[in-house]
């Protein structure tokens, strides 16, 4: 007796899965390892996992109606993974362009919007990005109030120096790429850190200083975007997560 042969059907359901998930991670990945640029991975790399997906996804259904009890073929289990693969493309894609909405178009976002602290070591690593560290106008001052409205100074009852010490030890905690900057006397700390999927750089600058007395202290934190006019929110994300390790020290 012939074997069961796997359905034709099911082998493209999971073809074009894998080629989804495929494409989706080398847009990324691809372009941060030099091999296209943004341009090509945000216009045609992206959406066309989409679409892929997408035709992997028809393709699983359409081969759940049709093909599932067809006692002479198998691969209802491939059709499934490639089921699973197409929605997985599809739901990442979905989801990144649904957190896109919710946040404002600005990347520069800072907890002392009148006198953000100022990059210093950091400038000449961002010579080459296409966004520079002026912080922008007061309208988008207000946008950034209306839209975290809780990242704002953070005050602590101690001295300058455990401050310093506190803010320092919490940078070295934090998933960063690198600390460029410590400087106590200065009382600023820069880093820099790196997103997995592109490989965006984001640049941090921490302002440490005393407050209205000897006894107590303020932390300032600034985080931008080396490249897009937006951010998705991670850099307010970045700062309340620091300013929380702070805290807890």
């Amino acid at each position: 007796m012939d074997q069961e042969k796997t359905s034709k059907w099911a082998l493209t359901c999971i073809g074009f899965g894998i080629v989804a998930v495929v494409v989706l991670l080398l847009s990324g990945y691809g372009y941060q390892w030099n091999w296209w640029g943004l341009n090509t991975a945000f216009t045609w790399l992206l959406p066309s996992s989409g679409i892929l997906g997408l035709i992997g996804f028809s393709l699983a259904v359409i081969f759940g109606f049709i093909k599932w009890n067809d006692s002479a073929r198998k691969g209802s289990a491939v059709a499934v993974v490639g089921l699973v693969l197409s929605v997985a493309v599809l739901g990442t894609l979905g989801y990144w362009f649904n957190e896109a909405q919710k946040y404002p178009p600005i990347h520069d976002i800072t907890t002392d919007i009148e006198n953000p602290p100022r990059f210093n070591n950091i400038v000449a690593l961002r010579a080459d990005a296409p966004n520079d560290t002026t912080y922008g106008d007061q309208d988008k001052g207000q946008t950034q109030r209306e839209a975290y409205p809780d990242i704002q100074t953070l005050y602590l009852d101690v001295e300058y120096e455990e401050a310093y010490n506190r803010a320092l030890q919490a940078a070295k905690q934090m998933p960063w790429e690198d600390i460029v900057t410590s400087d106590q006397q200065e009382g600023i700390i820069e880093a820099v850190d790196k997103l997995a999927w592109f490989g965006f750089k984001d640049d941090i600058v921490i302002r440490i200083d005393t407050a209205e007395t000897s006894s107590r202290s303020k932390i300032d934190v600034r985080s931008v975007s080396r490249i897009g006019r937006g951010d998705i929110g991670v850099n307010a994300h970045r700062i309340r997560d620091y300013l929380r390790i702070v805290k807890s020290q």
